[in-house]
């Protein structure tokens, strides 16, 4: 009697999951909201590998092998060496920026809209974090509510004359807030940078750069704006990413697909290096500069930048054009050969390469002198390992997070890594045990 109770069991628990997991493929019961809130991590997990895999047409050999641990996937707080304290607080935006549920089931059905779902970006101040969204709202959080128990976080909005279309990145150096953003003006795509001096009341932002052409790109899809210190030639100023989208941006004269310096002293713009397409990441580490960006279907690539070079876009990726298949190559395979310079790492198959940043040793022996890249498709973190001149990569172990990660940065006094994850707009803090 008990071994048949026991079978019913199993086999009504079986019957239950395999309808879950129906249930979540095909989206019946509105069940894609529910479990990204209420369902087990382990539930979740499962039910976002099922929903990713559906979307994008991956069978299920992809599926098991994103929920089984491998030698190249680890699921937190699991990583190869070391295990690590992650979680994840729900920033309580401001109204203006809140998704209705009517916009919600919009943009679960409109892909072009799936990249700035609450995507905001994050920096420090000192101690604490200055976050911005995506619709231009400026918050200041006290690093103690990132450090509590509570599962949310009540950031403090402050006031500000900035008006923008599309935040595409901020910016602390010393005590002034620099933000980069686009506009649209006549239908056309420009790029921007505004700063203010710090302070918990309120910003007055003044313009330092407008381009003066604009292009018409994706307005979903941040192209370049991200900003980094760098002291080019004795001079101190700002590395800023103008991103390319299409293959048409031919025209040396144009500042699209290249990244400028910007002098602090007087604004003046010098071309910086060219022949880049979507940059998504920028860093400097120790005047050694890095960068990431989107190839076209595969390739994408992290980047060694150098004054003067050229990297090759639109005429040389590994990557290849959108649509059917071909049987030449659209584009150059070889970089070094037609005099551009070649990437430092390429994820031939696309990752929605993202931010990165560099781990000091201090966070972990394990971890210590690592890139850290996050990816926005492939919603993991990915550590990465260079020789010591970065000019090879010796290893990457990837991490799954499960959310699109949008930012990136390490908070040096808690010795923290902080993600920005624009899915469920909520800040991951990771730390090691």
């Amino acid at each position: 009697m008990l071994k048949n109770k026991i079978k019913v069991f199993l086999i009504s628990v079986f019957v239950i999951f395999i309808i879950f997991l129906i249930s979540i493929k095909f989206n019946l019961f509105n069940l894609n909201k529910f479990y990204y809130f209420n369902l087990p991590s382990k539930l979740q997990l499962i039910a976002k590998n099922i929903n990713q895999n559906s979307k994008s047409g991956q069978g299920l050999f992809h599926l098991i092998n994103n929920l089984f641990n491998d030698y190249n996937v680890k699921f937190l707080p699991n990583t190869q060496f070391i295990d690590l304290n992650y979680k994840t607080k729900k920033i309580l935006f401001d109204e203006s920026f809140e998704i209705t549920n009517d916009k919600v089931e919009f943009i679960n059905k409109t892909d072009r809209l799936q990249t700035h779902f609450l995507s905001f970006y994050i920096d420090i101040f000192k101690d604490d974090l200055i976050v911005a969204d995506y619709v231009g709202n400026i918050y200041f959080i006290n690093f103690n509510q990132i450090k509590n128990d509570e599962n949310t976080i009540t950031p403090k909005k402050l006031k500000s004359n900035l008006e923008v279309d599309k935040v595409l990145d901020i910016f602390v150096h010393k005590n002034e807030l620099y933000v980069s953003f686009a506009n649209i003006i006549n239908g056309c795509y420009n790029w921007n940078i505004s700063k203010s001096e710090l302070n918990e009341d309120s910003l007055n932002f003044v313009n330092i750069y407008s381009s003066r052409e604009c292009t018409s790109q994706n307005f979903y899809q941040p192209h370049g704006g991200r900003m980094q210190s760098y002291n080019h030639n004795n001079e101190s100023g700002i590395l800023f990413t103008v991103g390319a989208n299409s293959p048409e941006v031919k025209d040396s004269s144009s500042i699209v697909g290249k990244i400028l310096f910007i002098s602090f002293d007087n604004f003046q713009v010098t071309e910086f290096s060219e022949g880049h397409r979507n940059m998504q990441g920028l860093y400097v580490h120790q005047n050694t500069i890095f960068s990431t960006e989107h190839g076209p279907k595969g390739g994408d690539e992290i980047n060694k930048i150098f004054f003067g070079k050229n990297y090759g876009w639109p005429y040389a990726s590994y990557g290849e054009p959108y649509g059917t298949k071909r049987k030449e190559p659209g584009f150059l395979k070889s970089h070094i050969e037609f005099g551009y310079e070649e990437p430092l790492y390429i994820f031939l198959k696309a990752i929605g390469i993202s931010e990165l940043i560099y781990i000091p040793e201090e966070f972990s022996p394990f971890w210590g002198e690592n890139l850290l890249v996050s990816s926005l498709w492939g919603q993991s973190i990915y550590r990465m390992k260079f020789d010591k001149n970065f000019n090879k990569n010796l290893f990457y172990e990837k991490i799954y997070i499960g959310q699109r990660i949008r930012d990136l940065k390490y908070h040096k006094n808690s010795r923290s890594i902080l993600l920005a994850l624009e899915e469920e707009g909520e800040l991951a803090i990771i730390k090691s045990k």
